[in-house]
């Protein structure tokens, strides 16, 4: 499934999150862009399953300020009432994001650093009854990786 599939249905703010084109277009450039290192594709796993988290906490508290400030200066742009409104329909579904700590993660294309320098992950996620689909960057700022944008959704399997 191509990320321009699972994003289809996102509403207009939502995507306004991505900041800068994590759409299909940011993909392309991230297929384009050199596979990461063995250590970089570790770093890459812990980075996204770190955020994953951290959304998923601050869907489960409603608090989404640390997600907020575990941004980049472009993602502080992002007050965390309008983070909170993003991910609202995630809320609703009550996807518990936990358990991408222990399933393994499936990206599609391989996670890259892009021209502009951000390192880029498209993929997905199995939660028992749903998929989880997930697009990070991160933007390297102060010596880390900073979530730069992020967009994730859920859907149903089908048996």
């Amino acid at each position: 499934m191509n990320s321009s599939t699972w994003l289809r249905p996102l509403r207009a703010s939502f995507l306004a999150l991505a900041l800068s084109g994590l759409g299909g277009g940011a993909c392309a450039a991230a297929q384009a862009a050199p596979s990461l290192a063995s250590a970089q594709q570790t770093e890459a796993v812990i980075l996204t399953r770190s955020a994953l988290l951290a959304l998923d906490q601050a869907n489960k508290t409603g608090n989404y300020t640390v997600l907020r400030d575990l941004g980049s200066s472009t993602f502080h742009a992002n007050s965390a009432a309008k983070l909170s409104e993003v991910f609202a329909d995630l809320r609703r579904q009550n996807v518990d994001m936990s358990a991408t700590l222990a399933q393994p993660l499936s990206f599609n294309p391989q996670p890259a650093v892009d021209a502009k320098g951000l390192l880029r992950v498209a993929g997905a996620v199995p939660l028992g009854a749903r998929v989880l689909y997930f697009q990070i960057a991160w933007a390297r700022e102060a010596g880390a990786w900073r979530i730069y944008g992020i967009v994730v959704t859920a859907s149903e399997t089908t048996p």
